[in-house]
């Protein structure tokens, strides 16, 4: 095996020689072949007030740009509707204004909500790389109300941080002729490069129209065959004025809380509490416009609003959860790469933290450190995973550094860290993404890990993808070789001891501009999986197919093969051969979702077929169906409803059933208050007759968690919220659901600028 993963590591280096005289050639191209579309900004002495009025004496000194090109779905047509947008600096700020016009201002899609949330709706955005290097973007939208959207594109991986939240100013408003908003973007939210010289950045102004089609409107034209949207927008240059200083943002902030328990197997036993008020501190120093610090003291990391529920019955793999805290979701893109190995959700309740992020030239780097009071993280295997917690607090990090030598190659280095006494793992890696033009693409990188935890062990990790992106054809071919004692404990890679090779291919087809549809795909997918020993985990066939229609609705249906083998019978042997099962699953898997109106909104998911019972080592028929409806019932009023049903069979009778129920209120006074109630209410029936090993189990396991939430907002940073929580269970030994925890908290944090 130590011969294998030595040789695909001389691949990777074989690889970037062979390309090196391609990488000079290429740079050279570039430099000649600099975007002929470009723009300039005028600067003025004048600011506006944002208020969506448009009548500051400062917009008649703006450069004006007509958005009439629909360059998504339809091959940069003419808009059905006009757009013109207007935009100016004054040295502070960066103003930009819309007026979206619209022959039917009845239709338009909109209503109040929370940031970051209305991603459905009529919006219009701008999208701005401040360095020019095609790698990341800002991006900010606004829908019709002034609801504000705002994230973080990483060209490189693919990703959009949608959770980084930054202070600007939004308003829009309905008129008679559609919807007009107005932007104010401080330049101290920014990272660029902070002189007096003329700047060029790369920019897009955008707005998405969803009528019977979701259209996307712009000033610029997409080529389909070029993967990469960002490295089409036009420059826009001046900024000659534009300061970021070294800002200081202090964000004190204070919770008070008060836990509340009970033994609900005890009919004597009252409630139990416990009080507890914390006061902590943000700090957000702006060193220049191209390095940001944040350091947190005695945080409150509590998430606030509770994660969507998920279903873990049957699931031999750790679940995903999705970071929400304000410390970890600032300038997240700088430590992403082809493996997630920063999960920030292991962190469970740091005291302290502090994180350097800032990008110079070609150069990019992100370094931070927490002290965490709990220890917990992924074990990872090849057929299953689990969490583990140490009774210790730790010491949790990460670096990384990433090199633009050119506008065809990236190369970078990482590297994480937990520690704790008698605990680490340090893990460290090097990759990268190379272009070879507009549609093709390999990215690689190698990882090498050392863990001292129930003995001490060290191993490697090699991913490689080789990508074809164009207007009709999507191919991606991958290798992946995680070794069997290779751990990521400060990431989400709950899989070790593991090889895979998968092959991926779409072609695309595309309707006619008034079609009833507009896009299709059908897909192929092959993989196999192998164990480190060369035995056989899984192997899979799938095809499907997907269309987008009208009424803004998408249809997909799926079929697969696979053989995978079960758990290990003698769990303390790593052999697979004559310790496992290989089962052979075919399923179907269907979804649809649909528009029908402005204010509804409607998603099915059907899955049926074979599906291992892992518990019982067998073979099931297995059955899901997951729907959910989202009814803006008025502009303040939003209802989201999800259910979810599944069902196995085996040996001619039931396994289980389970379903999961969630239902989350908004009322949303206006952008910056609203009053949330939140319900999941989680049934799962065991058929013990039919669970043969499986001992000690509750046939009846029901559990509702509800929340319920008042909160004022006038920007992500200062806030006041208001809450109630509890959590009631019910099995085989209590008649009824019994309440076993509630909690009653306020938080108040300001973002005060010195």
């Amino acid at each position: 095996m130590l011969k294998i993963r030595n040789s695909l590591t001389l691949c990777v280096a074989a690889v970037f020689s062979l390309v090196s005289p391609l990488i000079i050639a290429q740079t050279i191209t570039n430099n000649d072949e600099k975007i002929t579309q470009s723009l300039t900004i005028p600067y003025s002495q004048k600011s506006a007030i944002i208020d969506g009025e448009l009548n500051d004496p400062i917009w008649l000194e703006a450069n004006t740009l007509a958005l009439n090109i629909v360059n998504d779905p339809w091959n940069n047509e003419e808009s059905p509707v006009q757009t013109t947008a207007k935009i100016i600096e004054n040295g502070e700020f960066l103003y930009i204004s819309f007026i979206a016009q619209d022959p039917n201002p009845e239709n338009i899609q909109a209503s109040l909500g929370d940031r970051d949330t209305k991603w459905g709706d009529d919006l219009v955005a701008v999208k701005l790389d401040t360095f020019n290097t095609r790698r990341l973007n800002y991006q900010f939208m606004v829908n019709p109300f002034g609801v504000q959207i705002d994230a973080i594109n990483n060209e490189i991986t693919g990703e959009t941080n949608t959770s980084w939240d930054g202070i600007w100013q939004s308003y829009g408003k309905i008129t008679e002729q559609g919807y007009q908003v107005e932007l104010a973007i401080p330049y101290r939210i920014l990272n660029f490069a902070d002189n007096n010289e003329k700047k060029t950045w790369a920019i897009e102004l955008l707005r998405l129209y969803p009528r019977d089609t979701r259209l996307r409107i712009s000033h610029m034209t997409l080529d389909r065959n070029n993967n990469c949207w960002l490295c089409q927008a036009p420059e826009i240059k001046g900024f000659k004025n534009a300061k970021a200083g070294k800002k200081i943002m202090l964000t004190p902030a204070i919770v008070a809380q008060r836990d509340e328990s009970r033994d609900i197997y005890d009919s004597n036993d009252n409630w139990h509490s416990e009080n507890d008020i914390d006061a902590g501190l943000d700090l957000r120093w702006g060193i220049n416009a191209n390095t940001l610090l944040n350091v947190t003291l005695n945080p409150d990391f509590s998430t606030v609003e509770s994660d969507a529920g998920q279903l873990s019955i049957n699931k031999t793999f750790s679940l995903y959860y999705e970071e929400k805290r304000q410390f970890f979701t600032e300038n997240s893109d700088y430590f992403s790469s082809n493996y997630d190995l920063v999960y920030s959700r292991n962190i469970a309740d740091p005291d302290y933290g502090a994180k350097l992020t800032g990008s110079q030239d070609k150069h990019s780097y992100g370094v931070f450190v927490t002290n965490d009071t709990e220890t917990n993280f992924i074990v990872p295997g090849n057929t299953q995973s689990y969490i583990a917690s140490l009774n210790t607090e730790s010491h949790s990090g990460a670096i990384k550094y990433r090199y633009d030598a050119s506008d065809a190659l990236s190369i970078g280095a990482i590297s994480t860290l937990r520690s704790a006494d008698n605990y680490h793992n340090y893990v460290f890696g090097i990759g990268g993404k190379y272009k070879f033009d507009d549609s093709n693409s390999i990215l690689a990188q190698w990882l090498s890990s050392d863990t001292k935890h129930l003995g001490s062990f060290q191993d490697q990790a090699l991913k490689l993808n080789y990508i074809h992106d164009s207007e009709d054809w999507r191919i991606d071919v991958e290798h992946q070789d995680i070794g069997k004692d290779f751990r990521a404990d400060l990431g989400y890679m709950p899989y070790a001891d593991y090889q895979s090779e998968r092959i991926l291919v779409d072609r695309y087809f595309y309707g006619e501009t008034d079609s009833i549809w507009q896009e299709a795909t059908l897909s192929g997918q092959w993989q196999i999986k192998h164990n480190d020993d060369g035995e056989l985990l899984e192997k899979s066939l799938a095809s499907s197919f997907g269309i987008y229609g009208p009424m803004l609705s998408y249809f997909d249906i799926m079929f697969t093969h696979a053989e995978k083998v079960g758990l290990r019978e003698n769990v303390s042997l790593k052999a697979i051969d004559n310790n496992t099962t290989l089962f052979i699953e075919n399923q179907a898997v269907f979804h649809a979702d649909i528009q029908p109106s402005n204010k509804l909104y409607s998603a099915i998911d059907i899955t049926i077929g074979d599906k291992i019972d892992y518990e019982n080592n067998r073979l099931g028929d297995y059955k899901e169906i997951s729907a959910n409806i989202t009814y803006n019932a008025t502009k303040h009023l939003e209802i989201d409803f999800y259910q979810t049903y599944a069902e196995l069979e085996a040996d001619d009778a039931n396994v289980y059933k389970a379903s999961l129920t969630e239902l989350r209120l908004s009322y949303q006074f206006d952008v910056r208050s609203y009053i949330k109630l939140n319900m999941i209410y989680s049934n799962i029936k065991i058929n013990k007759a039919n669970n043969p090993l499986i001992y000690g189990v509750s046939k009846k396991n029901n559990d509702l968690s509800a929340q319920l939430i008042y909160a004022y907002k006038i920007n992500p940073q200062t806030v006041f919220f208001l809450g109630y929580s509890d959590f009631s269970y019910q099995d085989d030994d209590l008649m009824n659901l019994e309440r076993a925890e509630r909690t009653f908290f306020t938080k108040i944090s300001y973002a005060w600028l010195p």
